[in-house]
């Protein structure tokens, strides 16, 4: 006989337990289900309930591992026996609260464990032990390997007893392990529902009231840039076939390589063609840093700003943001290209993405229809979005309109509103300025710093203030040396580079917290 504990146990509501799984059951259990003892529930596999006289305090608790079944000492008035099947080899004697007060060890075989009780009634009416008190109940636990077999009641003296083993008696039995793994299975579906649920949810707020086709979910890159600036073209591209994705993505890319002056540069120039051949994209486009030096440094690049769609990032280098179009273009995915060659390509227009995005429509008419709407509605917004989750639209992305279309007209009158005083002139509307009339000098898609082409020697290009904003996630700019003298446009602070993407977006996920199953 060994004794592994030998003290007092802080107890509260009557309970203090014995457990030895390795994580909590998600179903809830009676713990007495079955037994002719209430005061060591032992229904649970791995898991015992052990109730005290006492509602709060200390308790006086020994515990004893034995090789075969002990003598019932006399002393003890209330005794009950129950089997118990450790699930490790540790066990732990825990208080309310999940507070452990010891461990021991057992063999991995069944159990007999007896439940031994003295004082409980005067405990029950004693009520509290404070600290600094002497324990009024004390308690036996004797371990010893057994055949497992019912419970049963060897001693009951006290009125505590009696109400206790009363209470399990009117139990019903205990689920049966196929009812067991039944419940499991019910309880694990229902959770995999919940958070279906959720994702469910969660999508329908982040794609405006429409879910997502399955290749739409799997596709890299910046779709989730795209979708915030115009989700229903990017269902709609995901609707089309392969090749006019693809199609999609070579025009952006032009598009995009054209509005930033870059298409016509002698070492771009060739990899558009092979862009539109098939064929692979040449030097430097094989080499992201080399790429890049060369679009910073090559003084027959244009370096214009603009101010990207968000409306508040100003100063940002357009052709760091055509750039990855032509890469994005290229990619083996038809899907994923078209989607980042938009995505560079709108952000190289600037705050005239959308008339951008509206002529990607007119390009390809089929982009424009409208499907069909859900056939249910949209959830309510969730009263704890998801961080950095956009308000879901819930039509269509207006387009932008003709000079006609924009003519202003004069508000409607409120019939209830009093008559104009006599020589009172109502406010005119803003006046709109046609998309095609000219734009006044620093105004419209691009500020232009020095003009391109060759510079003489030694002349020095200010870009004080210039930002440099990548627009993919699929190439970093790389880590270029400082270049120095002539080779170096002035004013290019490295330390101030923005990074611009779409960015991948993952629903939370809130789980639910394990249960004990105590009452």
């Amino acid at each position: 006989m060994r004794t592994v504990f030998e003290g007092s146990v802080h107890v509260a509501y009557m309970q203090m337990y014995v457990d030895s799984r390795a994580q909590w059951s998600a179903i809830e259990e009676d713990h007495r289900a079955g037994q002719v003892n209430g005061l060591c529930g032992a229904a649970v596999e791995g898991y015992l309930f052990l109730t005290t006289g006492m509602h709060t305090g200390s308790v006086g608790l020994t515990i004893e591992v034995h090789d075969g079944p002990p003598e019932v000492d006399g002393r003890w008035e209330d005794v009950v026996e129950a089997p118990f099947n450790p699930q490790a080899r540790t066990v732990r004697l825990a208080q309310w609260g999940d507070a452990d007060a010891c461990e021991f060890e057992l063999d991995l075989v069944h159990h007999r464990v007896r439940y031994c009780a003295t004082g409980m009634d005067e405990a029950n009416a004693h009520g509290v032990v404070f600290a600094g008190e002497p324990p009024v109940d004390h308690y036996l636990l004797q371990f010893w390997p057994a055949p497992a077999e019912p419970d049963r009641v060897i001693r009951q003296t006290s009125d505590q007893a009696a109400y206790w083993n009363r209470i399990a008696r009117d139990r019903p039995p205990p689920p049966t392990p196929d009812e067991r793994a039944a419940a499991a299975r019910a309880a694990r579906e229902e959770q995999a529902r919940e958070r279906a649920e959720r994702v469910r949810e969660y999508e329908l707020r982040q794609w405006a009231g429409r879910l997502p086709t399955e290749r739409l979910r799997q596709v890299r890159g910046n779709v989730h840039g795209m979708r915030m600036l115009d989700v229903h073209l990017v269902h709609a591209i995901a609707r089309v076939d392969d090749g006019t994705q693809r199609a999609i993505a070579h025009w952006a890319a032009h598009r995009a390589y054209t509005v930033a002056g870059l298409a016509d540069v002698d070492w771009i120039a060739p990899a558009l063609t092979a862009l539109d051949a098939g064929a692979p994209l040449p030097a430097p486009f094989d080499d992201p840093a080399e790429l890049w030096r060369r679009l910073l440094e090559d003084r027959n690049v244009p370096h214009t700003t603009i101010t990207l769609p968000d409306g508040a990032t100003h100063n940002a280098l357009q052709q760091a943001c055509a750039l990855p179009a032509l890469l994005g273009a290229a990619d083996p995915d038809s899907l994923r290209a078209a989607l980042d060659a938009l995505h560079a390509a709108a952000y190289a227009h600037g705050t005239d993405h959308r008339a951008f995005l509206d002529e990607v429509r007119d390009t390809w008419p089929a982009l424009g229809v409208v499907p069909p709407a859900p056939t249910e509605p949209p959830p309510p917004p969730h009263p704890f979005p998801f961080i950095g989750e956009d308000a879901p639209a819930d039509t269509a992305p207006a387009r932008s309109t003709s000079a006609d279309e924009a003519r202003p007209t004069a508000p409607e009158r409120d019939p209830k509103a009093p008559p104009p005083r006599p020589g009172h002139r109502p406010p005119s509307p803003p006046p709109i300025t046609p998309p095609n009339a000219p734009r006044p000098p620093g105004k419209g898609l691009a500020s232009p710093l020095p003009a391109p082409g060759p510079r003489p020697a030694g002349a020095a290009t200010s870009m004080d203030g210039v930002r440099i904003v990548l627009v993919t996630t699929s190439v970093a700019p790389p880590a270029v040396a400082e270049p120095s003298g002539k080779n170096r446009p002035a004013g290019i602070p490295t330390e101030d580079v923005s990074t611009a993407t779409g960015g991948e977006e993952e629903p939370h996920d809130i789980g639910s917290p394990d249960r004990r199953g105590r009452t």
